[in-house]
């Protein structure tokens, strides 16, 4: 027995994913990143192209999302995207998910601007990276995530990351830096996580012309339908399907069952 649902979610779920390496969004940054870090950063003054405090361009707000310090900077980063960021990707589309990266990003850095503790530049794409890990808790939030080696779901992570981030930014205000040292963003980190969370529950009303991602209660009357529970399935779980669409999943399943023995 095997069901030909054409559902997205459900090949990908159930037949297995294309191991061919694909040109989306998430490679085609991890790969600039990459090629910037290794042949760029050696030749050029990399402060000029953070968010500075005392001599700011708007346009460093985007590059400054390629520059990393070192290795341990650029690898986290791209680390956590790559394992967070495709299947964000796949919710909400490659040019989407451009937007939502790089807007994110770009609010984290004006966050930088303006409540700064040091005369350094902002560099990296912590912001925006910390935006796609709240995006994958909005989506999966009852996920279980390893944190620090300790299982949790993935709400209760976003918790733990917000409020300690919040409080590593408290003391930063309390304790900032010494001058020659420019530490750690924190508030990049916080602006990014907020910037990421309102733009998936408030965009849409903000910005009309962008195509968000919002939940909604799917009505079942054909296969169509059942290929629209079987995305909703994936993305929100057993529990989050209606009785009425658990019926019908099930109904289809014995519907299906009956054509193959008949």
């Amino acid at each position: 027995m095997r069901y030909q649902y054409s559902s997205d979610g459900f090949k990908k779920d159930f037949y297995g994913q294309n191991k061919k390496i694909k040109f989306n969004a998430v490679n085609s940054i991890c790969i600039l990143n990459v090629i910037i870090f290794l042949f760029l950063n050696p030749l050029i003054n990399i402060s000029s192209f953070g968010v500075s405090p005392n001599n700011f361009q708007f346009w460093q707000l985007i590059t400054s999302m390629f520059i990393h310090v070192d290795l341990l900077h650029i690898g986290f980063n791209l680390y956590i995207l790559w394992m967070f960021g495709g299947q964000i990707e796949s919710i909400l589309g490659t040019k989407n998910f451009f937007i939502f990266y790089f807007l994110s990003g770009a609010l984290a850095g004006l966050c930088a601007y303006f409540i700064s503790f040091s005369a350094s530049s902002t560099v990296g794409a912590s912001g925006a990276i910390f935006a796609v890990v709240i995006a994958y808790i909005y989506f999966y939030p009852n996920r279980t995530i390893s944190f620090w080696f300790i299982p949790f779901k993935a709400q209760t992570v976003g918790l733990i990351l917000f409020f300690s981030q919040l409080i590593l930014f408290l003391l930063q205000i309390k304790y900032p830096p010494s001058p020659g040292d420019g530490g750690i963003s924190y508030i990049s980190h916080l602006g990014g996580m907020c910037a990421g969370y309102l733009y998936l529950k408030f965009g849409r009303f903000i910005i009309p012309k962008i195509r968000f991602i919002k939940k909604k209660k799917v009505k079942v009357v054909n296969i169509n339908d059942i290929d629209k529970i079987l995305d909703k399935l994936k993305l929100e779980g057993w529990d989050g399907l209606t009785d009425s669409e658990k019926s019908k999943l099930y109904k289809a399943s014995k519907e299906k069952q009956q054509d193959t023995i008949n």
